[in-house]
């Protein structure tokens, strides 16, 4: 299947390629933008050697969905977690959890959506400025848990420079007809002099349950979930059960999110200083089938029925969170240190299940985390950063679904990146330290690693607009707390998760080469690599149960990782008045535990889109095709998934008489198809939408 798609893909692929020849006196689409994310030195996209990935102006609030997952799930080498449209994570080149870093300007979210697939991301994009994505191991600057990639949303709260009019801002608002979704937010800069300018910014969004094709379960669910039970009338309660189903909807899915902040910043010449306060609140549905399982035996009828009602009780989550940031920046300073960045936050996270009435589980995360990072003069041809990084965090769960003890954590690192450029050669490296420590004060347990990481790239511009690169990297990364300690049911995932404390650090040597090109109207890259573990730690189910869930077993084994991302766009067609282009994105993963020969579990299988943009005077349009091929490569006991196709379209319109206002009409999954993504853990019972026709205006100034 994957060679016979991959022969569908090439001939297109191809002929953008070579058509790209005939039209040089087009206008080029630009792979340019500079990635302030990838080191203290701001790079151009185009020079860096691994993936990157950048949504901003119109293309961020075109893509914008209700979660981080969903939005950035068009990018190549990145697919969803999808618990749901408000709780779904980003999964990049097949690495989730704490292998991927959420950074709010170059800090962590200081959250709990690592921990668990269902917990949202603490924090709301709908007002940020940018989306910068880094795939790949060379992130080692924000840390080990960036092992996977990097996702930085710059949301601009504490501003860095001042309004040209005094004052800048935006306002969003639309709907949604799939859950019945209504939302709004905007933010504004306002400057107080030469110097002083403040910020604040706020959003809203609440949608109903989402629609979907058909029933939620996905046929012969109900048998897999009993293919164990002994009981009478097996048969008949199988049908009393698919008869309580509902068509259409999948149960508990809406929520309702706010988000509000305010910031400051003082700038003049050589630097700035800044601050804000933002606070946010999430609640939500949570579409897994939760419910109590207890160890104890229920006689008679009565207690057996109220057991059974029990595990069908939906669960919310009410998610709070303030968080305090503040910022420095010092440039053109003389000596050896020219200039410096300095970064701060902390943040009070808590969320509580609520199971009906009562309260189920409270999970808790107060944290802080400061990073210094100083730019020193050149050095010869030598130019870098060196810093610092420390992270507290405080998490604890305490309820039904406390699976994982109180823990306090705390990391210090340092680092170091150099880059110089020797005529038409790049060359860069990095290296980073970090001693992490895990405690949990109520066994009188403790565990502490310290780990390396080094990273190197070299790339040859054989033209102007043809650049290619290979980039090398050693990382470890201590286990988590969750990895460790866990010992108790998580309802979320249907698992019974059990840690092991002997779990030691895990190592990874990756490799990877890519291939850029822009000239004329054609732009595009394709990036191949791989990556080797020793100690790979990831949860394995055991076949055994307790609790009346299966019992998945932390372990660590030896890894490999292999695939590639494929981008490309062609303008066909430039005039005054009109213009045609193409794109397309192509890209796969393949993960196999090479101790045993398994696959690896929740894999995404092959994606793609292709697309069609065309603008005419005040109107722009965009058709595109978008899917994903069967995944048959399971883990043990893993349900395979089938192939999808959707067909997205939408039109804009953005009226010369009222400049900055745009007026944008989209529609996602226009056939109503049935998918069900292979990242998800409930994608048996929650597949994705269907047919969603969005509407919305959003005005700049």
């Amino acid at each position: 299947m994957f060679r016979y798609k991959c022969s569908l893909w090439a001939a297109p692929i191809s002929l953008i390629i070579s058509s790209a020849t005939f039209a040089a006196d087009q206008t080029s689409v630009q792979i340019d933008e500079i990635i302030v994310s990838a080191s203290p030195i701001n790079q151009n996209r185009f020079d860096i050697v691994q993936g990157t990935s950048v949504l901003s102006g119109s293309d961020l609030a075109d893509a914008l969905k209700g979660s981080l997952g969903e939005t950035l799930a068009k990018q190549p080498g990145i697919t969803s977690t999808f618990f749901g449209p408000f709780s779904s994570r980003p999964i990049i080149r097949g690495f989730d959890g704490d292998r991927i870093r959420i950074l709010f300007d170059g800090i962590g979210s200081i959250d709990a959506s690592s921990v668990s697939p269902d917990h949202q991301v603490g924090g709301d994009g709908a007002t940020a400025e940018r989306i910068e994505v880094l795939r790949g191991p060379s992130t080692l600057l924000y840390g080990s848990s960036a092992v996977g990639g990097v996702v930085n949303i710059i949301d601009g709260r504490i501003p860095s420079e001042v309004p040209d009019n005094g004052y800048a801002g935006s306002a969003t608002a639309g709907y949604a007809t799939n859950a019945r979704e209504g939302f709004v937010n905007g933010s504004a800069d306002i400057a107080i002099g030469d110097n002083f300018v403040v910020h604040a910014d706020g959003g809203w969004r609440k949608s109903q349950d989402y629609r979907i094709k058909g029933f939620a379960s996905a046929p012969g669910e109900d048998e897999h979930d009993h293919e164990d039970e002994e009981h009478e009338g097996e048969e008949a309660h199988e049908h009393e059960h698919e008869e309580e189903q509902v068509e259409g909807i999948v149960a508990n899915s809406g929520g309702e999110t706010s988000d509000v902040t305010g910031g400051f910043s003082y700038i003049w010449d050589r630097g700035l200083f800044g601050a804000s306060v933002s606070r946010f609140d999430s609640l939500y549905g949570s579409p897994a089938p939760h419910g109590h399982h207890h160890e104890e035996e229920h006689e008679g009828d009565e207690e057996e029925e109220e057991h059974h009602d029990e595990e069908g009780e939906a669960v919310r989550i009410d998610l709070k969170q303030t968080r305090v940031d503040a910022k420095g920046e010092l440039t053109q300073l003389s000596g050896f240190i020219s200039g410096a960045k300095v970064r701060f936050s902390y943040a009070d996270y808590e969320h509580t299940e609520l199971e009906g009435d009562e309260i189920g589980t409270v999970f808790s995360n107060e944290g802080w985390e400061g990073r210094l990072e100083l730019i020193h003069a050149p050095l010869g041809v030598l130019t870098g950063a060196f810093g610092m990084q420390y992270r507290d965090r405080k998490f604890s769960a305490v309820g039904e679904e406390a699976f994982v003890p109180p823990t306090d954590s705390d990391q210090l690192a340092g680092f170091l990146v150099e880059g110089a450029e020797i005529g038409p050669w790049r060359f860069e490296g990095g290296a980073r330290i970090e001693h992490t420590r895990i405690r949990v004060p109520s066994a009188a347990a403790s565990e502490s690693f310290t780990t390396y990481a080094l990273s190197g790239a070299a790339s040859f511009g054989f033209t102007e607009g043809t650049r290619a690169g290979v980039s090398v990297a050693w990382t470890e990364r201590p286990p988590t707390a969750e990895e460790l300690f866990s010992n108790g049911p998580h309802l979320a995932t249907n698992q019974f998760e059990v840690g092991d404390p002997s779990l030691g650090i895990e190592e990874a040597v990756s490799v990877e080469a890519s291939l850029r090109h822009r000239s004329g109207p054609f732009s595009g890259s394709v990036g191949v690599y791989a990556t080797w573990y020793d100690n790979y730690i990831y949860s394995l189910a055991t076949g055994a149960e307790e609790d009346e869930l299966p019992i998945f077993q932390y372990r660590a084994s030896e890894a490999k990782f292999t695939g590639f991302e494929l981008e490309a766009s062609w303008q066909i067609l430039a005039r005054q008045d009109f213009a045609l282009s193409i794109d397309g994105v192509l890209d796969y993963v393949r993960a196999t535990d090479t101790g045993s020969g398994q696959p690896l579990p929740r894999i995404p299988p092959l994606e793609y889109l292709l697309g069609v943009d065309a603008a005419w005077r005040e109107w722009s349009g965009r058709i595109e095709i978008e899917g994903s091929v069967g995944q048959s490569r399971t883990a043990l006991l893993e349900t395979s998934t089938g192939a999808y196709t959707f067909l997205n379209a939408q039109l804009a319109y953005q009226p010369a008489a009222l400049d900055g206002v745009r007026f944008v009409v989209q529609g996602q999954n226009l056939t109503d198809s049935s998918a069900r993504p292979h990242t998800s853990f409930i994608k048996d019972v929650a597949p994705l939408p269907g047919r969603d026709v969005r509407f919305y205006v959003q005005a700049t100034f």
